[in-house]
């Protein structure tokens, strides 16, 4: 249904959804501090040992692609899959020049056998029960506070933390999120924005008078969340270790009974 729009939906993503690259963690640059930085960094490292050593030269098609995959990789650890496609074939060229060719008479198919079987039998003992990934899950999304909801039956416009809101829509369709994964149409709208700046306590309160906002879900240690408890206007209807529900009360002057003018009513 988006015919060409969908053709030049990269570009639209590369030069007018600012917020979304900044933002979003697939969009940052490969972080050689962690764990994945580290593989990339052994394999980028090997990629250029096996060039130098190589008797294989590679064509300046093939070097401006590998350069190519290895930008969009680095730049952004979404495209890190892409890399892998665009390298596999290229590599492969390469390593051949340095592993010897098959020679089926020294192969040894039990050997082969058994070691595939260890593989199998490893990942296997290692995949998560079920148990395990629901734990994973409820330790990152309010699972708890989404059960307080529907028993209490809360609602009104929720604000909430940017990775909830996918989860919410799924285990609480009801609420009324705030945002969600969806990250470009939120943009387009300037929800994004008003987001990041509630994030950041710029203009919090005003932004939650904008979205008429009744409720905030969010996590104990988001600095929203400081502010709100030391907000008389707003109180703290739940907690646990993962979210907090945070209420608006009405203020006194909006609860408090008109006076009658002096001289009685008419």
């Amino acid at each position: 249904p988006f015919t060409y729009e969908l053709v030049f939906y990269p570009f639209n993503l590369a030069f007018v959804q600012k917020l979304n690259i900044a933002y979003v963690d697939e969009w940052a640059s490969v972080d050689f501090n962690d764990p994945r930085g580290k593989v990339v960094f052994i394999l980028l490292a090997g990629i250029i040992l096996g060039a130098l050593f190589s008797r294989y030269r590679w064509k300046l098609h093939e070097l401006l692609l590998a350069a190519f995959a290895l930008y969009a990789g680095l730049k952004h650890i979404r495209f890190l899959f892409l890399a892998a496609i665009l390298l596999a074939p290229l590599l492969s060229k390469m390593l051949g020049e340095v592993i010897p060719p098959y020679r089926k008479e020294i192969d040894k198919p039990a050997l082969n056998a058994a070691v595939m079987a260890l593989l199998l039998a490893i990942v296997i003992y290692r995949f998560p029960a079920k148990a395990n990934l629901q734990e994973a899950v409820d330790t990152r999304f309010p699972a708890k506070a989404v059960a307080y909801i529907k028993e209490n039956h809360l609602s009104g416009n929720f604000f909430h933390r940017y990775m909830w809101g996918g989860y919410l829509i799924f285990f609480c369709r009801d609420t009324k999120t705030f945002i969600d994964g969806r990250t470009d149409i939120f943009e387009y709208t300037g929800v994004l924005k008003d987001y990041l700046d509630v994030e950041q306590l710029k203009s919090s309160l005003a932004i939650f008078d904008k979205y008429h906002i009744r409720y905030a879900l969010v996590p104990p240690d988001f600095p929203i969340a400081y502010l709100l408890k030391n907000r008389v206007e707003w109180k703290t209807i739940y907690q646990d270790e993962v979210a907090m529900i945070f209420e608006r009360v009405p203020s006194p002057a909006a609860t408090a009974p008109a006076a009658v003018p002096a001289g009685g009513s008419h």
